[in-house]
């Protein structure tokens, strides 16, 4: 007697996934929501310019405030009642990167592979490239490396197959794997992201993904061969300056180097097994670079002027330091609890500056002498300790 009453029930249940699925829009393709709590929810990363202030964090919340203007007419309100502008943007992934290359232009990087620009100081944004096309040219890379290296095999006498024999089966294991990568779709990220101009930048994420513009982020094209980094190791953070130097911090305590702006790499293994999540420098007196590398469980590296080998600094913390930056000849770190470590002026000797606990940081910016900094439960400030 029950058994129409379970088919109705079913039935309904049917319906109804099949309704959610037939309405499913794809995050890449769905608009983020203008929440009046946005400037309370996760952010996962911070930048400024002058007096301006973006945010950028899940479900694709960019929050933006002129520090120097004070609070807009309209917006939302964070937990120390300062009032954010929250950006259009076109996209609903959670955003991991952003940056600013002069007043008006800034680009974000975000799960999907997801990169945004916007050429009004961040009030909206358009998306100039996502997973979907990195797919493609990482599987078409991995295509030709394989059919390349087939070619040798093919021929070569049988002593030297013997030796390009694991090459071969690498190489057709990348292709494989990027092949099974794209067909799961556009899932993975970018996570860091710097422009030297207007026209040239660089974007790097999972996965050894590392892509470059030279048109303004019209069109991207995969420099992954450039690195040595043959078992696709994560980029977790990337750095540049005006000199010509981009570092990228990755996987396995590695730090990519390059002094002509991504023409050429190298890779330094600091001895470190763990990740590093950024790099920060400091520049002495001739303007030679301090190079700090900082991660996982308040791990930091250093690598000084002219230095051939990594030194580990003793860390007043054990919590993983999660954003760098400079501070006259000082590197500023800001752990995951939210306090802050400082270098001494020579680079050699870290220590504690702030020392109270707060809600999870992911990020800082500087803006005069207050840090503003990304986390759960939106911005806060904080003036720099002197």
């Amino acid at each position: 007697m029950k058994k129409p009453l379970l088919h109705a029930v079913l039935f309904v249940v049917g319906l109804s996934v099949s309704q959610v699925s037939y309405a499913f829009k794809d995050p890449l393709d769905l608009p983020a929501t203008q929440a009046p709590k946005a400037a309370k929810a996760l952010l996962l990363n911070a930048t400024s310019q002058g007096s301006n202030v973006l945010m950028v964090g899940e479900r694709g919340i960019i929050l933006k405030r002129d520090f120097a203007a004070g609070d807009a007419a309209q917006g939302v309100t964070d937990n120390e009642n300062k009032v954010w502008t929250q950006a259009k943007v076109p996209v609903s992934v959670n955003l991991t990167g952003v940056v600013f290359v002069n007043d008006t232009l800034a680009f974000v990087v975000g799960h999907d592979g997801v990169v945004l620009k916007s050429t009004d100081a961040g009030a909206s944004w358009v998306k100039v490239f996502d997973g979907i096309k990195a797919n493609e040219q990482v599987v078409a890379a991995a295509k030709k490396k394989m059919e390349d290296m087939q070619g040798r095999y093919d021929a070569a006498n049988p002593e030297e197959q013997d030796r390009l024999n694991e090459a071969l089966e690498t190489a057709t294991f990348a292709f494989e794997d990027a092949e099974a990568g794209a067909r799961f779709g556009p899932a993975r990220p970018m996570l860091d992201v710097w422009f030297k101009n207007a026209n040239t930048g660089w974007v790097v994420g999972s996965y050894g993904q590392i892509f470059e513009t030279n048109d303004g982020g019209t069109n991207w094209t995969l420099i992954a061969d450039r690195l040595d980094n043959p078992d696709f190791r994560h980029y977790n953070g990337l750095y540049g300056d005006e000199t010509g130097l981009l570092l990228i911090a990755g996987e396995a305590g590695r730090v990519y180097m390059s002094n002509d702006f991504g023409a050429t790499w190298t890779r330094s293994d600091s001895g470190y097994n763990g990740h590093f999540y950024g790099t920060v420098v400091t520049r002495n007196e001739t303007g030679a670079p301090n190079i700090f590398a900082y991660g996982f469980g308040g791990n930091v590296y250093r690598l000084g002027a002219g230095a051939q080998q990594w030194w580990q600094l003793k860390s007043p913390s054990k919590e993983s330091y999660v954003q760098g930056i400079t501070v006259g000849r000082t590197a500023l770190l800001v752990d995951q609890k939210g306090r802050l470590v400082s270098t001494d002026e020579t680079g050699t000797v870290l220590k504690m500056i702030y020392a109270t606990e707060g809600k999870p940081v992911t990020g800082m910016a500087l803006v005069k002498n207050t840090l503003v900094l990304s986390g759960q439960n939106g911005p806060r400030t904080l003036e720099l300790p002197r």
